[in-house]
This record gives structure tokens, sequence and C-alpha cells, in this order.
């Protein structure tokens, strides 16, 4: 259980001068600092609780702006702090601050523009996953990286944490689907970041001001330390959010863009304000294994046989969650597809106590009914063998694949609903680990925290 918290009775002074000075000004939008609007932007979706001293709820780029101009003011500069807020879905405490949080999510959540001939869409910052999905559904494309709250997870939060989800194995993180960013910086300067050839760069670092500066440091800095880059920067597809270097030229067209050091900063080099986002085609056909296992250790050790099959996706669903899951209404939709499996004989059941959802997608249904029936001709060879998969489910009906997956997305909430005093508390959040190495790493892993009284 996160301790209560103890909202301080009065606003400090440089922070009641600051809201007085913007309230006087061109902002448009909201200046809340009660208790119950700070109380709400304290806590997000990680363990973390943070007290801010007010929100703020810009209505457009130009209020960004002022907000952010105010604050450079030296009267503030070195005592107002500006958090940017998405959904608040993060799950290590990027949006928390004691200072003022820019909350984007109540009026910049518009679909601005939307091209289908050229596959692209232009979006505010506060504009939801789910939002987005449902507008571009009807003309059969999608915006790419699936995130398990995406009813609530913000573009704009996406672009900052450089998220990624089901999926990623194919189309990669955000930052992959990223056209171009409209920002606002320290200084409350517009920055236009767009992928540039080097004759572009060069015309534009000849210019003034904050922007063509950045350009400046940060080309120099990639071209001077890139051996340095290559060998810090781990050669794998999704790492932990941070300043990514290593694509600044490291990217397909190898020009010069910015906007993969800007996604996953996290809001520390600017606001984002607008972005240009890629569009892919919905994928035309799906097929789902859901293969069952005794024990999770016998989940895990699969995991690189299962990538050799080369899915879109694999989650593994432990036993913690399908057993809260007989207690949800989701459990009458996925019961049939998890249950247990028969032994050699026919008559001793095996029960199916974890699981991992293995998702094909594609184009082409003849290639992908043969990956498909490969992977099942793997495991129908070794299910009567201890410790291998004791069977599976195998479906192209798009409700029941719907179902499962829902089940993966419910899974921290059906965790939340533990009965009990005692509540599961997560504190480690997304690790990388060779798929070789992965069953001996939890195993390892729940040894040490076994060894403190934990699970």
């Amino acid at each position: 259980m996160i301790p209560r918290l103890s909202p301080s009775e009065s606003t400090p002074k440089f922070v009641q001068n600051f809201l007085e000075v913007l309230s006087k000004s061109e902002f448009s939008g909201d200046i809340h600092h009660d208790n119950g609007a700070r109380i709400v932007t304290a806590t997000d979706n990680s363990i973390y609780q943070v007290l801010p001293q007010a929100v703020v709820f810009p209505k457009n780029s130009r209020d960004i702006q002022t907000v952010l101009k105010i604050a450079d003011q030296q009267l503030f500069s070195k005592s107002i702090k500006i958090t940017a807020r998405g959904g608040g879905t993060g799950t290590n405490g990027q949006s928390l601050t004691e200072g003022i949080v820019l909350d984007c999510s109540r009026y910049m959540n518009r679909i601005i523009e939307s091209n289908f001939k050229e596959g692209w869409v232009c979006v505010e910052p506060g504009v939801v996953l789910d939002q987005l999905n449902e507008h571009l559904a009807p003309n059969k494309v999608f915006f790419a990286p699936d995130l398990s709250p995406s009813n609530r997870a913000t573009l704009g939060g996406m672009v900052n944490t450089d998220a990624c989800g089901k999926g990623s194995r194919i189309y990669g993180r955000t930052s992959d689907h990223v056209l171009e960013l409209t920002c606002v910086l320290s200084n409350g300067e517009v920055l236009e970041s767009v992928p540039l050839e080097p004759e572009a760069l060069s015309e534009y670092k000849k210019k003034s001001g904050i922007s063509a500066n950045i350009f400046k440091i940060v080309d120099q800095v990639v071209s001077e330390k890139t051996n340095l880059i290559q060998e810090v920067f781990p050669k794998m597809s999704r790492f932990m959010t941070g300043y990514n270097l290593a694509k600044v030229y490291g990217n397909s067209e190898n020009n010069f863009n910015l906007n993969y050091l800007l996604s996953g900063s996290e809001g520390t080099l600017a606001v984002v304000s607008k972005a240009k986002l890629r569009l892919t085609p919905l994928p035309k056909h799906k097929s789902l294994l859901v293969v069952k296992y005794e024990t999770f250790d016998d989940a895990l050790s699969d995991a690189e046989m299962l990538l050799k099959s080369d899915p879109a996706a694999i989650e593994t669903i432990d036993e913690k969650i399908l057993s809260l899951a007989k207690e949800d209404e989701i459990y009458l939709k996925i019961k049939d597809f998890v249950a247990d499996e028969k032994g050699k004989s026919g008559r001793k059941k095996r029960p199916t106590r974890t699981i991992n959802l293995v998702e094909f997608c594609g184009s082409n249904k003849n290639h992908l009914e043969k990956q498909v029936t490969a992977l099942c001709k793997t495991i129908d060879a070794t299910n009567n063998k201890s410790g291998k998969a004791t069977g599976y489910y195998r479906t192209v009906d798009p409700q029941e694949i719907s179902n499962l997956w829902s089940l993966r997305k419910k899974g921290v909430g059906l965790l939340g609903n533990t009965k009990g005093e005692r509540k599961p508390l997560p504190f480690v959040e997304d690790t990388a680990v060779p798929p070789e190495n992965l069953a001996d790493y939890i195993r390892e892993f729940r040894t040490l925290l076994e060894s403190y009284g934990l699970e």
C-alpha cells in the first residue's frame, strides 16, 4: 500500500508568484494549486508518490511556450520546475515532480490532420492511443506500438518514453514511427525536428537561436564520439529509456535525426507539442497459439524455441495471473482455451498453470499458416516430455484473439485485486535479457526475492 500523502497547507511563495504572473499572461489554459488537483497528479502507474505544488493544463502550443518562457525568467529560472505529464501510465515515475505539472491530456488531445495516401497522421500530445487507432481503423491503418494501457496512454507520453509493447519484434519502438516533432524548449522557443540530409543540416546550423545551437552541439558530439557510442550502446531493439545518441545518425536513412534523441528523453530536453507519425497497414491475417505449460520455468525455457518461428509477439502469463483471472469476468471468455491437457495415458490431466501467447500476423495467409503449423509440429514432437509444453490452442478468430490479449492487458489490475491485506507492490520494471538466458535469469531472481521473504 502506498503511504497516505500529507499535503502542505500552503503553496510556497515563489510558486504563488509564478502562478500569479502566469494567470495575468496570455496563458489560456487552467491553473490549479488546490489539494485535490495536486493529489491526483502525485501518483502514476509506478510505486512512487510525489506531491506537486501546482498543475497547469495548456490548451495549445502557445500556452506551453508561455509557461516555459515565464519559468525561464530570472525571477523563476532557479526555483520553478516544470514536468510534462500525459496519461500517467508510466511505471517509473517519469511524470512525478515536486514542482509544477504541465498536463497536456485535458485539452491538447486533437487529431490535427490525417493523410492516408501518404501514410501519416499529425496529433497533439494528449491524444490517447486507442482514440487514435479508432480514428484510423476505417482506413485499415493503425499506429503500430501496442501498449497494455492503450486506453489511457497518450502519444506525447509514448514519444517521451519511446514506448513499445506487443509486436515490437516487427514494429519496433515509438521512435521508429516518428516522422516530425514540434517541441518547446526550456526558454519557450519552438524547435522543429525533421530528418536532415547533410546539406540541409549544414544550412540549419548557420541559423541563430537555441535550436540551431542544439543541432550544432548534437552533431558535434555524435560525430566525435561515434566509436564510444557504438561501444556503449547495446545492440538490441529494446533497451531502457534514455538519450538515444546511437540513432541520431544510426538510422536507416543515415540522416541527422533529432527525433531519436527527443524520443525517450522523458521531457528533459523539450516538451512535445505536436507529432507527425507514420501509419502502418493493419495486418490482413492473424493467428494466435496459446501454448500451455505445467510450470512457469517450462514456459520461459521455451522462449528461444518459440522465437525461431519468427512470431510478431510472445507474452508469458504465469500461474498467479491465471489463478486470479478465475475470479474475473474475462475467465468465462478464455477458460476453454487454457484448459488442462490430458496426459499420455489419456486419463491423468496435466494442469495448465502458465501459458505463452504466441501471435503471428501478416498479409500472406499461406505463409502465416505454414509458420504456425511448423511451430505446432515442433510442440507436438515434445509435448509428452517433462519440462515441455503440454499442448496448445490455435485460433484465427478475431474475438478469441482479442479476449486472450485482454487477459494480458488485465494482468496488473488482477494483481492489484489480490485478496487480503497483503498486496503486490511492483518495483522492478522492464529488463532486457537474451532469450537463451531468460529462464535462468528469472529463476535466480525469484531465489533472490525469496531470500528477502518476497515473491
